[in-house]
């Protein structure tokens, strides 16, 4: 091969590269999103919710008669149903310092949180199993899972009693915060409801 002829090659070949390098390359394909295995399961369950109430949803292995699952599903949800109010009834504590300082006023009687354990027991005697079912879960395994509420007329009472046994003596005004605040911890879980539910 001649020189001429060697250097059109080579030239020839520089710029076939060269026009392959700048070719626009394809994007990949953006990767699906896949749905999040636990939004498989029923809302009930991953975000019990009852309008002015108290609900928790605990779920066990199935490893033994079903009666005796419930019994211990049951014992779950009301020791977190107890959580939930004792987080309330701290919340309505400091509320009522903040109250008690704003107007200057004295703070007379024990704290919602040293009777809350009481009154509370009493109370979650009412909270009943709502929902019930075998629930299939994304690692494969099978669990009974048990949705407990306290009904809101419970609720309520329970909010009265915890304000009579502190022995408080509460203004109109006072009392409506604080029975606001008591709440809001269920309008805390019902907003998370309404974002899963946009997402």
């Amino acid at each position: 091969m001649n020189l001429k002829k060697f250097a059109t090659v080579a030239i020839t070949s520089a710029l076939m590269t060269a026009c392959a390098g700048n070719q626009p390359q394809q994007a990949a394909p953006a990767p699906v999103a896949q749905p999040s295995p636990m939004s498989n399961l029923p809302s009930w369950v991953t975000l019990p919710i009852v309008e002015n109430g108290f609900a928790d949803t605990q779920c066990v292995q199935t490893v033994a008669d079903m009666n005796i699952l419930k019994n211990k599903a049951v014992a779950l949800a009301r020791a977190e149903i107890a959580k939930q109010i004792n987080i309330q009834v701290k919340a309505m504590d400091k509320t009522y310092q903040s109250l008690t300082e704003t107007a200057n006023g004295a703070a007379v009687g024990s704290t919602f949180e040293s009777v809350s354990k009481q009154v509370t027991s009493q109370k979650l005697s009412g909270s009943r199993p709502v929902k019930m079912d075998y629930i299939n879960f994304p690692d494969g395994t099978q669990k009974l899972c048990v949705m407990v509420a306290l009904d809101p007329s419970l609720t309520k009472s329970l909010y009265e009693e915890l304000v009579a046994q502190s022995g408080r003596n509460l203004s109109p005004q006072s009392n409506e915060v604080l029975y606001q605040e008591f709440k809001a911890y269920k309008a805390q879980q019902e907003m998370d409801a309404e974002i899963e539910k946009a997402q």
